[in-house]
């Protein structure tokens, strides 16, 4: 998956894309925020991706299939 950013495209890794996809899937808005954008932003590879979503927490264990991807 990638996202252009005035210009720039953002690879952001298979992991993240997928949890970015199924939260969309099931209605829920969902980026990717903080460091992760930064890095990308100045040429730096991030050391891991943070996302933010509209799902409450107990709403996001229930559309992963395995809930320990997800870091709580």
């Amino acid at each position: 998956m990638f996202i252009w950013v005035k210009y720039m495209k953002i690879e952001i890794p298979t992991g993240a894309a997928y949890i970015l996809q199924q939260l969309n899937k099931h209605g829920y808005e969902a980026y990717i925020v903080g460091g992760c954008v930064r890095d990308s932003l100045l040429g730096k590879q991030p050391n891991d991706w943070d996302i933010t979503t509209s799902a409450k927490p107990e709403e996001v264990k229930m559309i992963m299939i395995d809930p320990k991807v997800v870091e709580l």
